[in-house]
C-alpha cells in the first residue's frame, strides 16, 4: 500500500516549484491567506505550514504590514536540528515558574507578534508574565502569549498554570500538544521589558518565539526575551557512524 505524504508537504511542494519555475516572480507578494487556501482547496492551517516550510528554506519572507514575499528563487542550505522529543524541548518549564502580570482580550491584528495570525473566534487571549528559575528571585525572562480565543476560558486560572500555559490548556479541554515550532533570535531589550528583566533598552537579548500546535491547529503562539547573561541555550547531539 502506497502512503500519500501529507497535504502541507505536497502544498509545499507545489509552491516550492512555482517559484523555482518563476510563476512566482522574485519580489512578488503571494496572494492572502485567504485566496491561496481557495486556490489549493487546503485549510489555512495546512497553508501556514507549508509557507513557514518555504519561510525556513529562504524561499519565502513574510514581512509586517506588507505579507508574504518571494525572496529567492533557489532553496538556501540551512541545518535544522530536532530534539529527541518535545519534553526535553519544554524541560525548562519543570525548573521554573510563571508570574502573570495581566491578561486580556485582542483582536485579530492587534499586534505584530501575531504575524497575521487569525483565530476562528475574531481575538486571543494575550497573556503577559515573567518567568523565575527555581529559587531565583530575579526574573530571567520577560514573555507575551496569546492563546486562541476558542481556549480563553483558562482566564481565570491562569495562576494555576505553573511553568507553562500549555499544560493549563491540555488540563482544562483534554487537548494533547503534539508539535512545537521554535525559532531564536536577538535583539534589544523592548522598553516594556526594562526595568522587570533590569536591562536597558539598548542592552541585547535572546528572543525566542514558539508556537504550539495540537494536530494542525494552532494553539498558543509565545514571544519571550531572556537576559543573555542568565540563559543559555546548548545541545547535546550525536552524530551516527558512517
Amino acid at each position: 500500500m502506497t502512503v500519500s505524504p501529507p497535504r502541507y508537504a505536497q502544498l509545499t511542494e507545489d509552491l516550492r516549484q512555482r517559484i523555482t519555475e518563476g510563476s512566482f516572480a522574485l519580489g512578488e507578494k503571494l496572494p492572502s491567506e485567504i485566496e491561496l487556501a481557495a486556490q489549493f482547496g487546503v485549510s489555512r492551517a495546512t497553508l501556514r505550514r507549508a509557507l513557514s516550510e518555504l519561510e525556513a528554506e529562504g524561499l519565502l519572507a513574510r514581512r509586517r504590514r506588507v505579507g508574504t514575499v518571494v525572496v529567492s528563487d533557489r532553496p538556501g542550505q540551512s541545518f535544522r536540528m530536532a530534539m529527541r522529543s518535545f519534553p526535553e524541548i519544554m524541560s525548562l518549564t519543570r525548573m521554573s515558574r510563571l508570574q502573570i502580570l495581566g491578561s486580556r482580550h485582542v483582536p485579530n491584528g492587534s499586534s505584530p507578534r501575531l504575524q497575521g495570525r487569525e483565530s476562528a473566534t475574531g481575538y486571543w487571549l494575550e497573556i503577559s508574565a515573567l518567568r523565575y528559575l527555581a529559587g531565583d528571585a530575579r526574573p530571567v525572562s520577560w514573555l507575551v502569549m496569546y492563546v486562541d480565543g476558542r481556549y480563553a476560558g483558562i482566564q481565570p486560572h491562569l495562576d494555576e498554570a505553573g511553568g507553562a500555559v500549555y499544560e493549563l490548556l491540555e488540563r482544562t479541554f483534554d487537548l494533547k500538544i503534539s508539535r512545537l515550532r521554535q525559532s531564536v533570535g536577538a535583539g534589544l531589550c523592548p522598553e516594556v521589558a526594562t526595568k522587570l528583566l533590569g536591562l536597558g533598552s539598548k542592552d541585547p537579548v535572546i528572543e525566542l518565539d514558539a508556537e504550539l500546535f495540537c494536530g494542525e491547529d494552532l494553539v498558543e503562539i509565545t514571544c519571550a526575551v531572556y537576559d543573555p547573561g542568565r540563559f543559555r541555550i546548548s545541545s547535546d547531539v550525536v552524530l551516527g557512524s558512517a
